[in-house]
């Protein structure tokens, strides 16, 4: 993470330090295998000073940066919409255009019971706002079924507008027919930027990839045109 921000990748000025694609969820992870670690003394000191992707963190992490789970599923969902990052170096343009971060500026090993209480709270919008004040980013991609709804919440709605500009519309919810457990997807227009809002990618039960991709049409569409703007081939 950065000193400045709470951000889980470096800063590409150019690319990602303004006018990005945010990738938010709730909290940091702090899973079993990382609290074992700290506890018997194996994990391995960050190099925050290395540049690294969210595609590719392993030259800050090492080579267990490629195992988790949240980082793998969202990788494999760009794959599914037909934008697949860069798991090599620091990849291309378009890798080098996300930010990884997270409503809550907290880190544990799942969100508290009242999800919804902790992310209103007054220090935790202050950092959700800080970060959309600080990068403004062209998309902002959550992670997490409850994060639309508190962007709807008075206490966020007046200070995001100030930055990203009035909404087009109300949150557009949609849900696809599927043979298996269904989610609503919402998707929601800014003056400035654009919001797609998808479940939590790993501790959503029954949540199937194969339905993450019946959305292609329209996540492809707006990476599309967010590339096109950026001239990114």
């Amino acid at each position: 993470m950065s000193n400045e921000f709470n951000i889980g990748n470096r800063i590409f000025t150019g690319h990602n330090d303004i006018e990005g694609i945010f990738l938010c969820g709730y909290e940091w992870g702090y899973g079993k295998t990382d609290q074992a670690e700290d506890e018997t003394g194996l994990s391995i000191e960050p190099n925050f000073d290395a540049k690294y992707t969210f595609s590719n963190k392993s030259p800050c992490y090492g080579e267990k940066a490629f195992k988790w789970r949240y980082d793998n599923r969202i990788i494999k969902w760009f794959e599914l919409w037909g934008h697949p990052l860069n798991r090599e170096g620091l990849g291309s343009d378009f890798d080098k255009s996300f930010i990884q971060t997270n409503w809550c500026n907290t880190q544990d090993n799942k969100i508290d019971g009242n999800c919804y209480e902790k992310l209103m709270q007054t220090e935790q919008i202050n950092n959700f706002i800080n970060h959309i004040s600080g990068f403004k980013p062209k998309i902002i991609f959550f992670f997490g079924s409850r994060l639309i709804n508190a962007l709807q919440d008075n206490r966020v709605t007046k200070q995001f507008t100030d930055i990203m500009g009035k909404a087009k519309s109300n949150p557009d919810r949609k849900i696809k027919d599927f043979d298996g457990r269904k989610f609503f997807i919402s998707f929601q227009d800014f003056e400035k930027c654009q919001v797609i809002c998808f479940p939590h990618p790993s501790s959503t039960r029954a949540l199937s990839d194969k339905y993450i991709e019946l959305f292609s049409d329209e996540v492809s569409q707006t990476i599309t045109n967010y590339k096109q703007n950026k001239g990114i081939n």
